[in-house]
């Protein structure tokens, strides 16, 4: 097991991105901390892991607050003894995501700040520790979502910033940028059109949009020792859509067969 003997706290583990995460690192042997604002979808989580066999326990936690980050961090210290991987996956509701919200900027960079900054000090100490920040294509492309993809940017850069600072420190500090990935935020959109993944899905490379569980096996690599020479890194897990856009792609074979788009080959 990858995260034997691990402690690991996922920030956003109630549904989603976040919830893969927690599952897939108990599945490594991790003792994880569901750390999740929806006491209803925090406390299933933790008792579906749990039911497997697994280690988990649900903390209530709103990260915009750092008295509530405090006292979840000291939780997790007295009840697991240590800390050794923090995920920061927490996002608002899809409705404030496409609603520009500063809620955005509150939970995504505000949270992730707050968490950081009660974590690392315990790694310090440990003189180990390991930092997975998700972020999202839209902080290398602009996809609008105007908030969403100006906090999910400064995730990357705040990445690079404490990798450079805390490497001494033996604490690795990495980002992910997934694509689009099917988690509940597609709920209204899929109910108003039940095609509309399948449509989007066309736009990549791949020919799909993404599963949630194959942004955790990307966040299991980081956090794990295979990892261990990586930090201030990006990692991209999107189909390939920043490499190409297909429908691009596509739109310029068709001018070129048609006659109407130049070229000049060296």
């Amino acid at each position: 097991m990858r995260l034997k003997d691990r402690v690991a706290i996922v920030t956003g583990a109630g549904s989603g991105i976040g919830r893969a995460i927690a599952e897939r690192f108990a599945e490594e042997g991790a003792a994880v901390a569901i750390a999740e604002i929806v006491v209803a979808t925090g406390q299933q989580i933790a008792d579906l892991i749990s039911a497997r066999g697994q280690q988990a326990r649900f903390h209530q936690c709103d990260v915009t607050r750092e008295d509530q980050v405090q006292a979840m961090i000291a939780a997790v210290r007295r009840d697991l003894g240590r800390i050794d991987i923090l995920v920061n996956s927490a996002i608002c509701r899809a409705e404030l995501v496409d609603a520009n919200s500063w809620t955005v900027i509150e939970v995504a960079l505000r949270g992730m700040w707050n968490c950081c900054r009660a974590v690392l000090p315990v790694m310090v100490e440990q003189g180990r520790g390991n930092v997975v920040n998700v972020s999202s294509i839209n902080a290398l492309m602009g996809f609008g979502g105007h908030l969403y993809t100006a906090a999910k940017g400064a995730i990357v850069s705040m990445t690079r910033s404490l990798a450079g600072e805390y490497g001494k420190h033996n604490i690795r500090v990495n980002a992910l940028c997934p694509g689009s990935i099917e988690t509940e935020h597609w709920a209204p959109m899929k109910a108003a059109d039940p095609q509309v993944l399948d449509k989007l899905g066309r736009q990549y490379p791949l020919g799909r949009v993404g599963q949630p569980v194959e942004v955790a096996h990307a966040a299991l690599f980081l956090a794990s020792d295979e990892a261990s020479f990586i930090t201030g890194a990006t990692l991209v897990v999107d189909g390939g859509i920043s490499a190409c856009h297909v429908g691009f792609t596509e739109d310029r074979e068709r001018c070129s067969v048609g006659g109407t788009h130049e070229r000049s080959d060296p």
